[in-house]
């Protein structure tokens, strides 16, 4: 009994294993691969700064109606002083 199951699962290794690596070899070579940064991006949470700039002008322009006065001019270089 062992000998079959050692004989089937050898078997089945031997026809898996080529399927897999198959697979993997297609998707590398269609041209379409994403560096690893670009497929983290849609997990992390930080914001780049441009991202950051513009939520922070938001936030500003916001308080700044709730108290009903003008929202603070800002500068593209500097920011907010």
């Amino acid at each position: 009994m062992p000998h079959t199951l050692t004989g089937l699962s050898l078997r089945l290794l031997a026809v898996l294993l080529p399927l897999g690596l198959g697979a993997c070899a297609d998707a590398l070579t269609s041209g379409d691969v994403a560096s690893s940064s670009e497929l983290q991006r849609g997990y992390d949470k930080t914001l780049t700064k441009s991202e950051q700039k513009a939520v922070i002008s938001d936030l500003q322009s916001a308080k700044a109606k709730q108290q009903g006065t003008p929202a603070p001019a800002q500068t593209a270089s500097t920011g907010p002083q």
